[in-house]
Parts: C-alpha cells; sequence; structure tokens
C-alpha cells in the first residue's frame, strides 16, 4: 500500500481526449504546405473546394527595384514595412518566425497569413470572374449557410450550354475592337478553371471568331537599327492590340485543358494565326509574350498527345521553325534589355526551341538561320556579365576584328537555363553544330584561344596546354594510366584485340573476326589525332565552372553543352577527361541521387523541375561515359550502378489512374460529336497520363545510361546484375509492361502473363518505341559478359523478345534488335542453338538485303558471328540464303560515285532532312548573324582573320559530316568490312593436326568459296579494296566539270579484312598456300601496306607472310622455298627486316622476326 506521502503527491491531470486530439490537428495543420513556386502572373487560378482547404500562396514576380521607406507598426507575429515596388506603394511583412512554434497549440504566423492572403487572392479571382450574380445567405452559420443560394440553380447556371449565355450573343455582334475586347474578355473570365467550360465552348466553334481576331489586319514594315530599339520599348496597347492580347490569352486557356483540345487547335489554324503575332518589330512585347507563351501551352499539351493527334510536337516545329519564324526567334534572342517583359520573349523563345527541337531537320535549319549564333551571342552575355572574360579579350577582340560582336553584359534578371537548353537542343549528335557554337563570332570575342603564360601552381608541361578559364577550376591529378585497360576475364572474348590473330601459332587459342562495336557507333571526335598546335576553347571549362557553381537546372543544362562539345572532339580529351570525370560526372549522379526521392512524384503542385532533372540528368551521362574508359569508372566510383538501378525500379512503380471529376450538366452531352459537326468544335483523344509520360521517358532515360556504362569492364555489368535489375529490362522488352517479377515468379504465372498482355495497363502504360530500343542496348551490353549471358539473360529468357523484335514494324527497333543478336549468337552464347531453330538466320539474310545500311550492316555483323565455329552444312546454308551475287555486290567497289550518290540521296533526305525545307548546299559559305536589341545583320568574314579561319574549319567539317555521297561511301565502307569477316569465317580455322592428305572443313569451304564466288573474280576483288580510287566530285546545286578530283585512298579495317581472309587461305592446304602467292598482282598491293600507320596491318601482313611461309612436312619443302623467294622478290623480307627492328609496337617486331626468320630458312 503507498505512503501518505505518495498518496498525496500532486500529479498533473491527464490530458483529455478531446485537447489530445487538438493538439495533434493543430500539429499536423501546421504541416501543411502552404506556398507556391508558380509566380503570380496573369494565369488561371485553381478554385476547387480542396485548393480552399489547402490555399497555396504564389510566387510574388518582382520585376523592379524594392525601396523600404519607414515602418507601419510591429507586433507578436512580425514587422509592417511600407516600400515602394515599381512606383507602386505596397505593404511588405516580415516575420520573427520562420520554422512552426514548438508549442502544438500556437499558431504559425507565417503560414496563417500566406493561408489567408491565398484565400483572398481565389476569392477575388472568383468573384470578379464569375459570370453572374452571386447570391449568399445573410448571418451564415453552418456551412452549407456560405454556399451559394440554391445551390442546383446556381450550378444548372453556370454549366449551362454556351448558346444560353449573352457572351456568345456579344462576341458575334461586336463591330468595334473594344466590344470585341469586353466579349473575349467575358469568355475567358468563363472558362478559366473550368475544363467542362472550355469544352462546350470548343464543341459551339468559339475557336473561329477568336482565330479571326489575331489574323493581323496590318502588314507594318519591319524597321532597321534605332528603328527596331524603339520598337522593343513597351508602349500603350492600342484597341486592335488588346482584342489580339485578350485572344491569344484564350488560346493559352484551351490548350491548358490539354491535348483534347490540340484537334480542335489544330483544326481552327490556331497556331499560323498565333506565329503571325510573334515577330517584335510588328507587335508590342505585350502581344508577343501572349503569342510565345501561347505556343509554349500548345507544345506542353503535344507533348502528352497520343499518336493519332494531328498536332504532335514534329508538326508544330515544322510550323514554328520556318524561315520567316526563325527571324522572329533571332530577333527576340538579340534582346539585352533588363525590362521584364522583354526579358521574358528571350526566355520563352529559348523555352520553346528546347520543347520542339527534336529533329535533324530542325536542329539544321535553325543552324543555318543564325539562332544557334543568337543563342551563342546570349550565352556569352553571362560571362561578361559576370567578370569571366579571358583577360585581354578585348584587345584580342580588336586585332582580330571582332570587337563588333564583343556582347553587353546581361541584365541582373537574365535566366542562363533556358539558353543552355536551347543551345544542348540544337547541337544534338552533330560535331559541326557543336563547332559551330564554338567558333560563333561573339564566344570568340570573349573567349579567345590563347595561352595564359602565368602557371605558378602548374608544371611548364602542363601550363602549355591549359587557357584562363582552367585556372577556375580545382587543381586535377595528372591520371597517365587512365588509358590503359583493366583487368579482363581470362575468357578471350571477342572484343580483345587480338582476336583477329590467325597466323600458326596463335589460330588454335582464339576466334575468328568478331569485334562488338559498330565502327559507325566510335567516337571519332576524341581520338588522338586532334590538331596539337589548337588551343582548346576556353568555353569548356567556363561551362564546367558553371556546371559547379549554378542551381540543379542551370548545372544540368550546362553538363548538356558539355557532352555535346566533349562527344565532337571537342577539348583536349587528355586534360578534359580528367575534369570532367572530377567534376562534373559526380555531380550529375549526385542530382539524380538527391531527386530520386519517394512520393515526391505524387505531390502537388508537380515539381517540373525535379522531373526534369531526373529525365534528363541520366541520359547527359550516358552521352558523357560512352566510349570513355575512365569516365565509366568516375561514374562507377560514384555508386552510379545503385543510383541508376534505383531509378529503373521507380520507372515501374505503378501510376494511379486519374480520376476525372464528373461535373454535371443540365443538358446531354449527346450528339455533340456527330459527322455533322466541324472538326474545329470537336475534342480530339485524350493525352497520356502525365505522371506515366514522365515514367517512360525516366525508363529511357536510366536504360541509356545503365547501357553506357555496363559497356565497360566486366565489374559493372556484375555489380548490374546483382541490384537485381534485369526484371525492369526485362519488362522493357515488352511493348505492354507489366509489374517486373523475379525468375520464380515469372515461371509460376508465365501463361497467364502472356495471355494477359493484349493491351496497355493503366498502371504501367505502353513503352515507347525509345524504351525498347535502350532495352535491347543494355542486353547487348549485357551480353558481352560471358557469365552473364550463360545465367541472367537465359533465366529470363531474353533471346526470343529480342528475336521477335527483329521483324517490327520500326526499322528503328529492328536495328536495335539485330544489333543485339550480334553478341547472342556468338560461339560461347547458351541461346546460339534456340536462334537458330527459331529462324535468325533468315531473318538475317531478308535483313541482309534491306535499303537501310544501318540494318544491312548489323544483320552482315550478325550472320558473321552465326557463321563462326559451326558446321560447312550451316555455312553453305547461310551463304545460299544470302545469295552469293549479293554478297559480292556488297563488298564489291563498282558502283560509281555518282550512281551512289543518286541511290542514296533520296535516303538520306528522307532520314534526316524535310525535302520542303531549304538546305543550305554544302558550297556555299557559311553566314554569321549577330544581333542587338532587335538589330540583325550580317558579319562580313573577310574583315576578320578569325572568322575567315573558322569558315575553312568549318566548311570541312560541315562537308564531312553533311555530304549525303560521303555518309553513303562510309556506311558502305562498314558494310564491306563486315561482308569481308563474314567471308573470313566462313573459312574458318583449321583444325589442329589437318594435314593435306586429310582435307579439313577449312578446306572444303575454301574451295566452296572458289566454286560459288568465283576464284579469279574473289582475288580480283580483294585486288580491288587494296588500290586507291579518284572520286568524281558531285554537287547537288552545280556542275560536276572543272572541280577538282579527289584520291580515296584504302581503308585501314578494310585492309586489314583483306589480309585475314588471305591469312586463313594460307593456313589450309599447300595447294592454298599457292594459290596465294600466285597473286603478284595482289601481293604487291599488300607489300606497299608494310609502312601503314595502322598497327592491325602490320601485325595481319606479319600473319600471311608467317601462314605463307609455313612447311607443313618435308613433302612441301621446295614449293615453301620457291613461296619465300617469291615474298623476298616482292620485297617482303626487308620489310619485316625493318618492322622487327625499326616499328613502335612489340607484338609487330616479335611477328616480323619469326616471318623474317621463316622467309630466311626457306630460302636456305
Amino acid at each position: 500500500m503507498p505512503s501518505l506521502s505518495e498518496r498525496t503527491r500532486w500529479c498533473p491531470p491527464e490530458k483529455s481526449p478531446v485537447l489530445a486530439a487538438f493538439e495533434e490537428r493543430c500539429r499536423k495543420a501546421k504541416q501543411q504546405p502552404f506556398l507556391d513556386e508558380t509566380l503570380m502572373d496573369e494565369r488561371e487560378i485553381a478554385c476547387s473546394w480542396s485548393d480552399f482547404k489547402r490555399p497555396l500562396l504564389r510566387r510574388y514576380n518582382l520585376q523592379g527595384s524594392l525601396i523600404f521607406i519607414d515602418v507601419v507598426g510591429y507586433g507578436v507575429d512580425g514587422i509592417v514595412w511600407r516600400v515602394e515596388v515599381d512606383c507602386r506603394i505596397m505593404a511588405l511583412k516580415v516575420f520573427w518566425d520562420n520554422e512552426a512554434p514548438e508549442k502544438a497549440t500556437q499558431y504559425w504566423a507565417l503560414q496563417r497569413e500566406c493561408q489567408n492572403a491565398s484565400l483572398l487572392q481565389m476569392i477575388q479571382f472568383v468573384t470578379e470572374n464569375y459570370p453572374d450574380s452571386i447570391w449568399l445567405k445573410p448571418n451564415p452559420r453552418t456551412f452549407p449557410d456560405a454556399t451559394p443560394h440554391d445551390p442546383a440553380s446556381a450550378r444548372a447556371a453556370s454549366m449551362a450550354r454556351p448558346q444560353s449565355s449573352p457572351i456568345l450573343a456579344q462576341l458575334r455582334s461586336a463591330k468595334t475592337y473594344p466590344e470585341q475586347t469586353a466579349a473575349l474578355q467575358a469568355l475567358k473570365n468563363e472558362i478559366v478553371g473550368h475544363i467542362q467550360k472550355k469544352e462546350a465552348w470548343i464543341g459551339f466553334g468559339v475557336l473561329e471568331p477568336i482565330v479571326l481576331t489575331l489574323s493581323a489586319s496590318r502588314s507594318p514594315a519591319k524597321p532597321n537599327g534605332k528603328d527596331a530599339r524603339t520598337q522593343l520599348v513597351s508602349r500603350p496597347l492600342s484597341d486592335e492590340d488588346s482584342v489580339k492580347l485578350q485572344a491569344l490569352q484564350l488560346v493559352a486557356s484551351f490548350a491548358n485543358g490539354g491535348p483534347a483540345f490540340l484537334a480542335p487547335v489544330h483544326a481552327a489554324g490556331v497556331v499560323p494565326a498565333i506565329l503571325a503575332n510573334t515577330c517584335p518589330l510588328s507587335n508590342p512585347p505585350q502581344l508577343v509574350v501572349a503569342a510565345l507563351r501561347a505556343l509554349t501551352d500548345i507544345a506542353d499539351a503535344a507533348a502528352l498527345a497520343q499518336p493519332s493527334s494531328p498536332l504532335d510536337t514534329s508538326s508544330l516545329a515544322d510550323n514554328v521553325f520556318s524561315p520567316q519564324n526563325m527571324e522572329a526567334l533571332n530577333v527576340m534572342l538579340s534582346i539585352s534589355s533588363p525590362k521584364h517583359m522583354l526579358q521574358s520573349q528571350v526566355n520563352l523563345a529559348s523555352g520553346l526551341i528546347s520543347r520542339l527541337c527534336r529533329e535533324e531537320k530542325h536542329q539544321h535549319a535553325l543552324t543555318t538561320a543564325g539562332v544557334l549564333d543568337s543563342l551563342a551571342t546570349q550565352l556569352a552575355r553571362f560571362a561578361v556579365r559576370d567578370g569571366l572574360v579571358v583577360p585581354g579579350a578585348e584587345e584580342h577582340a580588336y586585332a582580330d576584328g571582332l570587337y563588333e560582336v564583343f556582347p553587353e553584359p546581361a541584365s541582373a534578371n537574365a535566366k542562363i537555363g533556358p539558353i543552355l537548353e536551347a543551345i544542348a537542343a540544337i547541337l544534338g549528335d552533330s560535331k559541326y553544330r557543336s563547332n559551330r557554337l564554338v567558333y560563333s563570332p561573339s564566344l570568340m570575342a570573349v573567349f579567345p584561344s590563347v595561352k595564359f603564360e602565368t602557371a605558378e601552381s602548374y608544371g611548364p608541361q602542363q601550363a602549355a596546354a591549359l587557357t584562363a578559364m582552367d585556372y577556375i577550376l580545382p587543381s586535377m591529378p595528372v591520371t597517365g594510366t587512365r588509358n590503359q585497360s583493366g583487368p579482363q576475364s581470362s575468357f578471350p572474348t571477342p572484343d580483345r584485340s587480338d582476336s583477329r590473330t590467325s597466323s600458326r601459332a596463335s589460330l588454335s587459342r582464339f576466334s575468328s573476326a568478331a569485334v562488338w562495336d559498330s565502327p559507325r557507333n566510335q567516337s571519332s571526335g576524341n581520338g588522338s589525332d586532334t590538331a596539337t598546335e589548337d588551343i582548346e576553347s576556353p568555353l569548356i571549362p567556363w561551362l564546367i565552372h558553371l556546371s559547379r557553381t549554378l542551381a540543379e537546372y542551370d548545372r544540368l543544362m550546362a553538363a548538356a553543352v558539355i557532352a555535346a562539345l566533349f562527344k565532337a572532339g571537342l577539348g583536349r580529351k587528355a586534360t578534359r577527361e580528367t575534369s570532367i570525370g572530377f567534376l562534373v560526372v559526380p555531380i550529375l549522379v549526385g542530382m539524380v541521387e538527391r531527386n530520386d526521392k519517394d512520393g515526391a512524384e505524387l505531390e502537388a503542385p508537380v515539381n517540373v523541375t525535379q522531373q526534369l532533372i531526373l529525365e534528363t540528368a541520366p541520359a547527359v551521362l550516358a552521352r558523357l561515359i560512352t566510349d570513355s574508359e575512365f569516365l565509366q569508372k568516375a561514374a562507377y566510383d560514384c555508386d552510379a550502378v545503385k543510383v541508376l538501378t534505383k531509378l529503373l525500379r521507380r520507372a515501374y512503380q505503378p501510376v494511379p489512374e486519374i480520376d476525372q471529376p464528373k461535373y454535371w450538366s443540365p443538358q446531354s452531352d449527346t450528339g455533340m460529336d456527330d459527322e455533322s459537326t466541324p472538326a474545329m468544335a470537336q475534342l480530339g483523344a485524350k493525352g497520356q497520363n502525365p505522371l506515366l509520360a514522365h515514367r517512360m521517358k525516366l525508363r529511357e532515360a536510366s536504360l541509356r545510361a545503365i547501357g553506357a556504362l555496363a559497356a565497360g569492364k566486366e565489374d559493372y555489368r556484375k555489380a548490374f546484375v546483382a541490384e537485381d535489375f534485369v526484371p525492369y529490362v526485362v519488362e522493357s522488352l515488352c511493348e505492354f509492361p507489366r509489374k517486373p517479377k523475379q525468375v520464380k515468379e515469372r515461371s509460376k504465372d508465365k501463361q497467364g502473363a502472356d495471355a494477359g498482355r493484349k493491351g496497355p495497363s493503366p498502371a504501367y502504360g505502353s513503352n515507347p518505341v525509345s524504351v525498347i530500343i535502350a532495352a535491347c542496348h543494355v542486353v547487348r551490353m549485357l551480353a558481352r559478359s560471358v557469365s552473364v549471358l550463360r545465367t541472367a539473360l537465359v533465366d529470363y529468357g531474353v533471346a526470343l523478345p529480342i528475336f521477335q523484335f527483329m521483324t517490327h514494324r520500326d526499322v528503328n527497333v529492328q536495328i536495335a534488335a539485330t544489333a543485339t543478336v550480334i553478341n547472342l549468337v556468338v560461339e560461347v552464347s547458351p541461346v546460339r542453338e534456340l536462334l537458330t531453330e527459331s529462324g535468325v538466320m533468315k531473318v538475317l539474310c531478308e535483313h541482309a538485303h534491306s535499303d537501310n545500311p544501318a540494318l544491312r550492316l548489323n544483320a552482315l555483323w550478325a550472320l558473321k558471328h552465326l557463321v563462326d565455329a559451326v558446321g560447312p552444312e550451316l555455312k553453305k546454308a547461310c551463304l545460299q540464303q544470302l545469295e552469293p551475287g549479293w554478297l559480292v555486290q556488297l563488298i564489291c567497289d563498282d558502283t560509281q560515285d555518282t550512281a551512289l550518290y543518286n541511290s542514296r540521296l533520296k535516303e538520306a533526305a528522307g532520314d534526316d532532312f524535310d525535302e520542303d525545307m531549304d538546305m543550305q548546299p554544302l558550297d556555299e559559305p557559311l553566314r554569321w548573324l549577330y544581333g542587338s536589341n532587335g538589330s540583325i545583320r550580317e558579319l562580313d568574314a573577310s574583315r576578320s582573320t578569325k572568322l575567315r579561319q573558322a569558315e575553312d574549319k568549318l566548311s570541312a567539317i560541315r562537308e564531312a559530316e553533311l555530304n549525303p555521297m560521303r555518309r553513303a561511301r562510309n556506311d558502305d565502307i562498314a558494310i564491306q568490312e563486315q561482308g569481308l569477316d563474314f567471308i573470313r569465317n566462313l573459312i574458318g580455322r583449321p583444325e589442329s593436326g589437318a594435314s593435306s592428305e586429310t582435307p579439313s572443313e577449312t578446306t572444303e569451304m575454301i574451295d566452296y568459296l572458289f566454286t560459288e564466288l568465283g576464284q579469279d573474280r574473289l582475288f580480283e576483288i580483294l585486288a580491288s579494296k587494296l588500290r586507291s580510287r579518284m572520286l568524281h566530285p558531285f554537287s547537288r546545286r552545280t556542275s560536276t566539270s572543272g572541280r577538282e578530283q579527289r584520291v580515296l585512298h584504302p581503308q585501314a579495317k578494310i585492309i586489314v579484312a583483306v589480309i585475314y581472309i588471305l591469312v586463313h587461305m594460307a593456313a589450309s592446304i599447300p595447294r592454298h598456300r599457292q594459290l596465294v602467292i600466285a597473286q603478284t598482282e595482289l601481293l604487291k598491293l599488300l607489300a606497299q601496306q608494310a609502312s601503314s600507320k595502322d598497327r592491325e596491318v602490320r601485325v595481319a601482313l606479319c600473319h600471311l607472310v608467317i601462314n605463307l611461309t609455313w612447311q607443313e612436312d618435308d613433302a612441301e619443302a621446295q614449293q615453301c622455298a620457291a613461296r619465300a623467294a617469291e615474298l623476298k622478290r616482292l620485297g617482303f623480307h626487308s620489310k619485316m627486316e625493318s618492322l622487327k627492328l625499326q616499328d613502335r609496337d612489340l607484338d609487330v617486331r616479335e611477328r616480323a622476326k619469326t616471318a623474317a626468320w621463316q622467309i630466311e630458312q626457306a630460302t636456305y
């Protein structure tokens, strides 16, 4: 029993349940968000009951300076100041508490005031925009008392058909501009924030009168010079301008309704009407901004449109990027004024370019029209503003004739992110456009490529390669071993450099010609052939500095431009690869990791910037690390494997269905969209779920980054498999994905899963072509690992889905699937037999006859692997199905250049350019445009040495990249290489212990090839590959007469392929060696290649000499001596002696030593 003191001790009373519940409600209330990052602009305000229950205060758009006048008063919550903003007196309240008070029942003043202000804004918006009187009960006591009187009647009035509203009559009967403005204003107030009213008004064809008001009634002359600057200054709107402003805001409001409104917008001709009001030289700034916002809203809706929509991103871009409209874009992008309305034009125009510029034809058109130069000038302004101009840049600009294009500093309110994003969109994968950016006049003026002499913290050897901008970056360690290959599997995978070795000393150890990556896909810009005398542009280290110092979105766009420039070969690889690996790659991986938060996608409002980062950062990372072992390791060390696999798993989280609210209407909707209704009065198909569309982009981006990293070392591929991500790759190979499942789960409901995939699931959607292609690439990279190929890829059965995609309706999917099959039909693949039984040979032979060069290349490549190390019967069947005549045609050089050009011109034009788009001839001089505040002029390159030098370099790059004949020739060279390797693998490797008395499969296949292709014809084809050719010049718009002819020397990879065919023949029986030595003309051509710069050519030549001087037994001694004497007569002995003493490569020296010794032994 407790003591008296214990019984009488005071204890606080227990908290009542009512008070505890109240305190819990208070705590939850203070955790509710109350701020919205969107700006307080002229757009509509959401005013549903849910918005009233959880009000969010939008950010005030401060356009001018803020001046504190005096204190109005202060109290418990904070202090109130009287301030002046843009000549307007306002009250500014500053709160004491930035965080919620700990006491549960104490309100948070900052939250309470923001919520009240938001509620007042919504009440004001509703009362001002409601089309009729609002009747309220006096002295309301309950919630129903506070609602409008007679709710049914009020809703019926608000939801009635538009023909019963006086607005429609007012709109149709308006005769003056003020009447039109009033009618359009009333209509805007009617539909803003109300989706069903928008649908109803569309049903009655309201777009037609709106478009009529946007049609220009005047065509003023475009001002130039000082007139242009005057025109850009804000002025009062005329009555006609006010009408157009209301009409543009109405169009933007309709576009905000989503993809369903695109069909009537397209039918009514809204886009051309908007574009007629975008020129800043003939329209006031308010009108231009409204037009750009309307186009932006239409572009956002088009991004979510179904494939059947008549207005998609591509068709909208065709309209926006016409020559006339690109002139308007140049004017907008020349603005440097700090006025908010003018700066908005720069931001909106840049955003429109980044949204729409996705195709090669549009990227090329924007570059030709000077838009890229205008964006470069805007970018240079930020360097001037921040004081990060190369020291002495103005003096160099004077000396180089570029001072007139030295840009003004950017204004304080200018945004660099949209500029960088637009530049990245235009650059794409083009080396020419990347160089065009670097050599833009404004950037050359601000960032002259000059050495920076002072280098106290760097060694003299390193400092010689540095510019002034490098000193704003942290000092980088010199990593001399990064180009060395890391530890590899002991298994001789075909991507090993010695896989081509086929001499007697190594034929039994390695497989035949089999390489993994297409020569087309290898980076051509980052090699060591960059001219050492060129100094790197300081633009690149400045962009790296931006990627380290800007905010998330801005630094991501800086990294995107860096990736484009780096992959184009700009910058010194040794220095720049290190700085990118240490400074940029960790930032990209960290951005993905920070923004990949659980539940963030379901928050309201949607964080658009966060979604953009997750969609873009992995793609930029993939582009940077592709074909770079050092950058792949940098990404791997930053835990990119875990970050990317987590992102891929997020992309397959089920998406909740969106329940569209069902609004009551007093009239039936039946019969609205019948056949008699005009197209402009009918809504189109609903678009994609925005969250599901975001998930699709996440799938593609994460898969691309995974594929780029998995292309590296074996350890990376094993790390990915250890993260258990293969089920997500498998679902990405399905057009209609479902929840990813493990192997055990897949085996249980395999039949049910296959039967239920007749269409897309609302939770997982339908994988677009881009996701399927990215998944195919991941499988191809994983298949490089023999262990992964034999375990995970077999367990999840990826072979048959890949095989099915080889006959997909989209040719790009066929190309990707065929490229994946290349690695699935190698000798060590466990699915090779399965694919063969499924008919992969037939499909590959059909693809080898395709008109598409990429598909033809991959098909031949896969066939080359398929016939390696198989029996003669399968090899013969493959050759017959491919057709010997077609194989000869693929590897021949008989086609004349003009005929080749004509046959490929239509295909090249169809793939990359629009026939209706004005293409700049390749031999036309480049145009340099410079603009400042609306004044656009063309620069005279003859006045600047730098511009003339840039023109020469850019012309050569442009011709190499855009010339269709050159591109067709490069395609043919890659195909010829695979065709020759196919012949080599048809011959195969001789079995150990084979002799002239026991004919081997190799001997049988050589004789079979001679029968099918013709012995003399085959040797003549091989000889033709080693001869130089005269190229007949051909221009699209000029005659060929009088133009200088060029010589095309044989390509090293073709020479290697030819030599190894002869190596395999010489590795057969003595009769075949005698046939080879009898080809005197062919051997003379080969002897010239002993001094080739390519190591593989010299190694292959040594193998050929070794095999030709091989003596099977004593009976062959006389023939061997005769072959050695012939080789000696042709000069091979002296060349081997030279190689064994002077060649810089150890392997070449050792092989040459063996070859020279065998010649000497045979001739003694």
